[in-house]
């Protein structure tokens, strides 16, 4: 038996680093660090769906049910460092196995925030945390838990990127005398993603290690096994045209857009063969099985501009879906797409299509410990730039672009609102609020733009990285046109694109590229 033990053991580095590991998507903390996946966060919901595999009998047993997560953050009086405690219950049944699992975890995470502008988190278990599993008629109880992770936070003007890592081991007792014994799991994973307005995305790859020993009909029965759990969770907003039915209607149709959150868990588990006694044997066996989730849409009707003299025009579709959007404001009848759009009305636009990173909705934030601002005294307000005045209608839109990093002055303190923009300048504007400027090479940036000598050198790795990613393609003929002014038709084709990046096309860098998702 101890040989059989110690071939597992040895087996596990071939399993584990004998090979490259793939990865799969989740939305952090909504699923919680427990390898399972949840329906994701909803408007006014503390309480959601989810699923997980258990692996401690040393067969793959599938537990649904609901896990409840409460929130809070605190300032530590001591070290002035902000707190979240994170309380995750679980209330979890198979009904085909009779089997169910209750458990309570609290965390507390410690957040120091760096002078670049990471933060680095670190987090453990509050101290208070039980499960109890029963499945078969045989309980198993949590005898001790230890559990660490740490993720650093690269928050960029539009989206925080992060990974992390976590490892924890856990021990349950079972039975006693003649029937007693202790199984171990021991968990440590990878996991990376990012927030932002327009979607989430997060990764957890998780490899256990099982260890069982108890005792059957009077002898000391020993296995051991492996598994390897992948799972993704997305939540993203999409808007979707839809055309009235009745023809006598003051408006054609409108958009809809709609929160669609999906989770998928994908593993693979090496666990033994038990005889008809219940006694492992020296044979593992390879279970692979997947698991998903998918929420219904939260949906909500958007505004319908009135724009018919654009009707058939070819940037209409752009226009129509970020006045629905709220991102072109003003006078939708007075939009002119030939005009040449100015430094001010792109900065308007630009924040509304990058919008900030939101809040945690799960975070409630508690009034013990933290400092709050003396009332009654006024801040004065003051522009950052000589040439845009407070009472300017673009004022706080420009200081937001500008305070967020998306958009720079002329230098000597003066902004130029009145300058038109270039396709260059846009571009540029545009991967800062990404954060994605680093992809570019450092040195000699070459693009497969015809003109790519037309680039300005401020704009070469903007521009680099746009194509990279697939943001810009220029005409037909190959040319970027980087120095020509920005019309609002084609500024609107460009932010609308840089939307549905943001929705779609910078989930499936963390997902369908790497993992075979369905």
């Amino acid at each position: 038996m101890a040989k059989k033990v110690l071939s597992f053991i040895l087996s596990i580095f071939l399993v584990f680093y004998g090979g490259s590991a793939k990865y799969i998507f989740a939305r952090e903390g909504d699923s919680g660090y427990e390898g399972g996946i949840s329906s994701g966060e909803a408007p006014g919901k503390t309480s959601f769906e989810y699923k997980e595999v258990c692996f401690i009998t040393g067969e793959p047993i599938v537990f649904e049910g609901t896990v409840t997560i409460k929130k809070t953050i605190k300032q530590d009086k001591t070290t002035g460092s902000d707190v979240i405690t994170a309380n995750y219950t679980y209330s979890l049944q198979n009904l085909q196995r009779d089997a169910n699992l209750s458990r309570f975890l609290s965390y507390n995470t410690v957040i120091t925030k760096k002078d670049n502008g990471q933060t680095i988190e670190e987090t453990g278990l509050n101290g208070r945390c039980t499960e109890v599993i029963r499945i078969d008629g045989t309980n198993y109880t949590l005898s001790n838990y230890d559990f660490t992770k740490t993720n650093i936070i690269d928050s960029r003007p539009a989206v925080d990127y992060f990974a992390g890592n976590m490892w924890g081991k856990k021990t349950y007792t079972t039975g006693n005398g003649a029937r007693g014994g202790s199984i171990t799991v021991e968990i440590n994973g990878d996991f990376y993603g990012y927030n932002q307005f327009w979607g989430t995305v997060e990764t957890q790859v998780l490899n256990y290690i099982i260890l069982s020993e108890r005792m059957n009909d009077g002898e000391l029965d020993q296995w051991g096994g492996t598994a390897n759990v992948r799972l993704s969770s997305s939540t993203t907003k999409q808007i979707n045209y839809v055309e009235n039915e009745p023809q006598i209607i003051s408006f054609e149709g409108g958009f809809v857009q709609s929160q669609y959150n999906n989770s998928i868990l994908q593993y693979t588990a090496n666990l033994p063969e038990f005889d008809s006694k219940g006694g492992s044997t020296d044979r593992l066996i390879e279970t692979k099985d997947s698991l998903k989730i998918e929420s219904f849409p939260v949906s909500k009707r958007l505004l319908v501009p009135s724009l018919n003299h654009l009707r058939g025009h070819w940037a209409e579709k752009d226009i129509k879906a970020l006045y629905s959007l709220e991102v072109f404001t003003g006078d939708p009848t007075l939009f002119d797409p030939a005009r040449i759009m100015t430094r001010a009305e792109f900065a308007d636009a630009i924040i509304l299509a990058a919008r900030e990173v939101p809040e945690d909705p799960l975070l409630v934030k508690s009034r013990t410990g933290r400092q709050t601002a003396s009332r009654g005294a006024a801040e004065e307000t003051i522009s950052s730039f000589v040439d845009v005045s407070t009472e300017n209608r673009y004022f706080r839109s420009i200081e937001s672009a500008y305070n967020r990093g998306m958009i720079s002055g002329r230098g000597y303190n003066i902004f130029a609102p009145e300058d038109y923009l270039t396709t260059a300048d846009a571009i540029t504007i545009i991967i800062r609020a990404l954060g994605l400027e680093g992809l570019a090479p450092s040195t000699g940036t070459v693009t497969t733009f015809r003109d790519n000598e037309d680039i300005p050198e401020y704009a070469r790795g903007s521009v680099y990285v746009a194509q990279r990613i697939g943001l810009v393609l220029g005409d037909d003929r190959g040319y970027l046109k980087p120095r020509e002014y920005l019309t609002k038709a084609r500024a609107a084709v460009i932010i609308n694109k840089l939307i549905n990046y943001m929705r779609d096309d910078l989930k499936k860098d963390y997902r369908e590229r790497i993992v075979n998702y369905q």
